[in-house]
């Protein structure tokens, strides 16, 4: 039986799956076994519908004994002028949302999707670019666009990408985490937030 459990949060399956691998890694390095915990994925299919579901998922999760949840939300932009919108703002309407007594949340706002994470690593970049060495990004959150990005990148010479979002998860196995954590805000706070408090006293 798992000694603890807790919930993630995001817009899609894919996002559940990168973090899943993450966390693992993550609590290995400190020792904790799979055995030990349970995750309970909820995915929203798009932001709208994952801000709607998110106060019944987080009640559910408790009722499931879950402890603490993750909630993964991508930064858009804003459709007028194509810039990005204002992460204080999301992460205060995201804070807002109530979660039940003694439960804790962490909040996670990739800039601007969780593929910039990805461009932090020189093997995954490599991988993605079919062998190719590739420098990683120094600021991978100021990449527009990151996922068309990494199609770009992936394309063969027949102009058919390799990369896919199904992907992600294979390449969370290989991203070296002390670089994403170095490069990518949002992922360093995750990590703290995994290392720590998510596993208790």
């Amino acid at each position: 039986m798992a000694e603890f459990e807790f919930g993630v949060l995001a817009e899609d399956d894919n996002d559940c799956k990168v973090i899943r691998v993450l966390c693992r890694r993550i609590l290995e390095q400190r020792g904790v076994e799979s055995s030990a915990w349970r995750l309970h994925p909820r995915s929203g299919n798009g932001c709208a519908n994952l801000r709607r579901k998110a106060r019944p998922w987080l009640v559910e999760l408790a009722e499931k004994g879950c402890r603490a949840a993750i909630i993964v939300h991508d930064l858009d932009r804003n459709p007028s002028n194509d810039s990005l919108n204002d992460p204080a703002v999301l992460e205060r309407e995201l804070s807002a949302i109530p979660v039940p007594r003694g439960f804790i949340r962490h909040i996670c706002i990739p800039v601007e999707e969780i593929e910039a994470w990805f461009f932090s690593c020189e093997k995954v970049l490599a991988r993605v670019c079919g062998g190719k060495p590739r420098d990683p990004h120094p600021s991978p959150h100021l990449i527009k666009r990151p996922k068309e990005k990494l199609i770009d990148l992936s394309r063969s010479f027949n102009r058919r990408p390799r990369y896919s979002q199904n992907d992600n998860y294979k390449l969370a196995e290989e991203l070296d985490l002390a670089e994403c954590a170095r490069r990518c805000v949002a992922f360093d706070a995750l990590e703290k937030f995994v290392r720590g408090p998510l596993l208790g006293p």
